[in-house]
């Protein structure tokens, strides 16, 4: 699942939920792949107790 996506900081954020984590970030990485897409993106790891976004384990992406 996927959601529509927020504004935080400088960055967009968008969330994917509902897979095993390789699935979630395979799906992310080959996003970073799409025409338009900036450079310098990458996942955060965490889950949905988390206090804040933000928190979690940073993945540079494309793996």
């Amino acid at each position: 699942m996927h959601d529509e996506g927020e504004e935080y900081g400088e960055a967009y954020v968008f969330f994917i939920s509902g897979a095993a984590e390789a699935d979630l970030l395979a799906v992310a990485s080959r996003v970073t792949r799409v025409p338009g897409i900036p450079s310098g993106v990458f996942a955060m790891v965490t889950n949905d107790e988390a206090e804040e976004i933000g928190l979690g384990r940073r993945v540079e992406l494309p793996l």
